[in-house]
């Protein structure tokens, strides 16, 4: 077991609800709401690291199909509630972002804290792995701790990057559509990409 799912392991059994889990927020990212009222009609979407379920129960509510996976099956509990408190469906999973899978493609990943915890070596998985999942057009969004400056190193927890490099890393495959720099008051990126059409 990592570190970093260790750690999430214990927040997760510790909590007796998620206002005790540190990261938990209740509000999905504003740039997944956006992807989600710019996708036309029914669709497939995939929650990476999906933790409390907010991102999987806010895209289920608005009528997409939607996969939920995260590597802690103690996360699982807080988010199967949720999705049976909203009266909605969701196929949760415990699965490695990195080994990951599905049947089909989709039309929107969201990944909010999964992204930015990994190492280098995972991150590479992580990403042969995600245009597998992406159909063509499908978006991307992607909040990341971002570097605020030249010596913000992030010694603890995720290492953050500047958003030139996330932009970079996911080139040419996918476009960058729209950026936000703050998350709820702190230096949490969010970045909707787009899977660009094979040619």
């Amino acid at each position: 077991m990592s570190n970093f799912q260790f750690y999430y392991t214990v927040a997760y059994r510790r909590a007796r609800d998620e206002s005790r889990i540190d990261w938990h927020s209740e509000d999905p990212p504003a740039l997944l709401v956006e992807a989600v009222e710019s996708i036309a009609g029914p669709g497939r979407a995939l929650d990476v690291g999906c933790g409390t379920g907010v991102s999987s129960v806010f895209m289920a509510q608005r009528g997409l199909d939607v996969t939920a996976i995260d590597f802690v099956p103690e996360a699982l509990p807080f988010a199967i509630r949720r999705a049976e408190k909203a009266g909605v469906k969701v196929d949760f999973k415990v699965a490695d972002a990195t080994k990951f899978e599905p049947v089909g493609r989709y039309d929107l990943v969201v990944d909010v804290g999964c992204f930015h915890g990994l190492n280098d070596k995972s991150k590479l998985l992580y990403r042969a792995r995600l245009m597998n999942w992406l159909s063509d057009g499908g978006q991307f969004v992607l909040v990341h701790f971002g570097k605020r400056h030249t010596f913000d190193f992030g010694i603890i927890g995720p290492k953050p990057r500047r958003k030139e490099e996330i932009e970079r890393f996911f080139a040419p495959e996918l476009s960058l559509e729209n950026f936000l720099p703050e998350t709820m008051g702190k230096p949490l990126y969010q970045y909707r990409f787009t899977r660009n059409r094979a040619r």
